[in-house]
C-alpha cells in the first residue's frame, strides 16, 4: 500500500478536456496509453511511472488489478487502480467506505482536487491527472510490454526479437516455475505425511482463488489420514456418500440434499467451518463448493486403498498426460449438472499440483530418474485452459508484429506456466 509522501504543494490539476466523456472510454485509454507515458505527477509533485496497467476487474471493486508502479522515493509498488472522470466520484460512489478498494495504490482522475484520496483502511492512494492520456496517440504495436522487459531483463530474461526466441524463454520460465513449485511442496512435505499433502494441494487446487483457503481449512480439519481410516472400514459402494457427508458437515455447508449434519467419525476430525468463511454469491454451478466436494470425495475414494500418492505416482509413471488428466477427472454421473471435477480442471490439478508433488517427493527421496520423469511428463501437456491472467500476460509480452507466429508462442502449459512465471517476476511475487 502506498502513502503519498506530502510535498510542497504545487498548483492543482483543472482539467482542461471535456468530462463528459464515458468512464468506460477512460479506463480503456489507461489500459492502452498509460505505460506509453514517460511518467504522471500527482498535484503535489510526485513522480509515478506506470509499468503495467494493470489487468481489467470484471467484479465488484477496483477497475485495474495487479497493476505494477514505480513511484518516486518508494520504487516498485503493486497493487489496485481505480479511474474516474473526477476524483470526488471516489466518495460518490461509496468507494472511501468499501474495503474492496484498500487494495488501490493509485487513484486517476481527469479532474483532479488533491494529492491523495483516503481509502477505508484509513491510509492513502497518490491521485494524479489523465488529462494527458487524452492528447496521445495510441502506441505503436509492438511497444506493449516494454517498460515490463526493462525488469526482466535485469532479472536474466532479455527481451526476445522473435516468435522462436520468444517461445524458449517461455519454456526456460515454465520450468522455472515448476521447480518452485516443487520447492514450496517439499517444504511441506518435511513436515507432513505426503498423502496430507497432496491431498491439501488438491483440495485448495478445485476452486478458485476466492474459495481456496476455505478448502485448505476444511483439508485440515478433514485430514487425509481420518477420511481414509473412517471409511476404508465401510462397504466400498458406501465410502464415497460417507465421505461428502463427513466433508459438507465439516464445511458448514449444507443443501437440501444434506440438510442436516451427519454425524462423524468419533477420532480425528476437528469442528465444523464457519459459514462465513465461503463465496457462493454469483459463484457459477460448476465452481460451488458442494459440486467440487463431491468431486473431491470421489477422487479420495479413487485412490483409498493404494492411497493419493503411490496411486497416483503410479499413473504418472505411464507417462501419458492423457491417463493422469482421467485420474484427475470425476464425471458428473447419474445426477444432472456439470461434473464435479472437470477435464480442464483436472489438467490444471495435474500440472500446477501432482506433477510438482510427486517430483518435490521423488527429489527429497534422492531419485533423480523418477523426477527427471515428473518433468518429462510436465513437457508433454498440451494447452490449459486460458483464463483472465494468461491472456492478459500474453497480450503484454507476446509482440503482435509476429502474426501468426504468435498463436504458437504459448501453445502448451509449460509456456502458459513460463507467461504467469514473467508475472510473477515483473510483480515480485514468486
Amino acid at each position: 500500500m502506498v502513502v503519498a509522501v506530502i510535498k510542497e504543494s504545487g498548483p492543482s490539476y483543472e482539467s482542461k478536456v471535456p468530462l463528459d466523456i464515458p468512464e468506460k472510454l477512460l479506463a480503456n485509454l489507461w489500459q492502452r496509453r498509460a505505460a506509453q507515458q514517460a511518467s504522471f505527477r500527482s498535484p503535489d509533485g510526485l513522480r509515478i511511472r506506470i509499468l503495467y496497467p494493470g489487468r481489467p476487474g470484471h467484479t465488484a471493486g477496483p477497475d485495474f488489478r495487479d497493476a505494477l508502479l514505480e513511484v518516486e522515493g518508494v520504487g516498485l509498488v503493486q497493487g489496485d487502480v481505480e479511474i474516474h472522470i473526477r476524483q470526488r466520484d471516489w466518495k460518490s460512489h461509496g468507494h472511501g467506505g468499501d474495503p474492496r478498494y484498500n487494495g488501490v495504490v493509485l487513484h486517476a482522475a481527469l479532474e483532479v482536487q488533491s494529492a491523495t484520496t483516503r481509502l477505508q483502511s484509513g491510509q492513502s492512494a497518490p491521485v494524479i491527472s489523465l488529462a494527458s492520456l487524452m492528447e496521445d496517440e495510441d502506441p505503436e504495436i509492438g511497444d506493449q510490454g516494454g517498460p515490463l522487459w526493462e525488469i526482466l531483463s535485469g532479472q536474466g530474461y532479455p527481451r526476445p526479437a522473435s516468435a522462436v526466441e520468444m517461445g524458449v524463454l517461455l519454456d526456460r520460465a515454465g520450468d522455472e516455475r515448476f521447480a518452485g513449485k516443487s520447492r514450496v511442496f517439499r517444504s511441506f512435505l518435511a513436515e507432513q505425511d505426503p498423502d496430507q499433502t497432496l491431498y491439501e494441494g488438491l483440495m485448495e487446487g478445485l476452486v478458485y482463488r476466492q474459495n481456496q483457503h476455505a478448502f485448505l481449512l476444511l483439508a485440515q480439519r478433514a485430514g487425509y489420514g481420518a477420511l481414509h481410516r473412517a471409511a476404508i472400514r465401510l462397504p466400498a459402494e458406501e465410502r464415497a456418500p460417507a465421505i461428502e457427508h463427513w466433508l459438507i458437515t465439516l464445511s458448514g455447508l449444507f443443501s437440501p440434499e444434506h440438510s442436516k449434519p451427519k454425524t462423524l467419525p468419533r477420532a480425528g476430525f476437528g469442528t465444523p467451518l464457519p459459514a462465513q468463511v465461503w463465496h457462493c454469491f454469483r459463484v457459477r454451478p460448476a465452481n460451488h463448493p458442494l459440486r467440487r466436494i463431491a468431486g473431491a470425495a470421489r477422487m479420495v475414494v479413487r485412490y483409498l486403498e493404494p492411497g493419493l500418492v503411490v496411486g497416483l505416482s503410479d499413473i504418472a509413471a505411464t507417462g501419458k498426460p492423457a491417463l493422469l488428466t482421467s485420474a484427475l477427472a470425476v464425471a458428473s454421473g447419474p445426477a444432472p449438472g456439470p461434473a464435479p471435477v472437470g477435464i480442464g480442471r483436472a489438467r490444471d490439478l495435474a500440472v500446477n499440483v501432482v506433477l510438482p508433488c510427486l517430483h518435490g517427493l521423488a527429489e527429497m527421496g534422492g531419485d533423480a530418474r523418477r523426477a527427471e520423469s515428473y518433468l518429462e511428463l510436465y513437457h508433454r501437456f498440451g494447452k490449459l485452459q486460458d483464463n483472465e491472467l494468461t491472456r492478459e500476460m500474453t497480450g503484454q509480452f507476446v509482440d503482435p508484429d509476429w502474426a501468426a507466429d504468435s498463436q504458437k508462442v504459448a501453445n502448451n502449459a509449460r509456456r502458459q506456466q513460463g507467461l504467469l512465471h514473467l508475472k510473477y517476476l515483473v510483480s515480485g511475487v514468486v
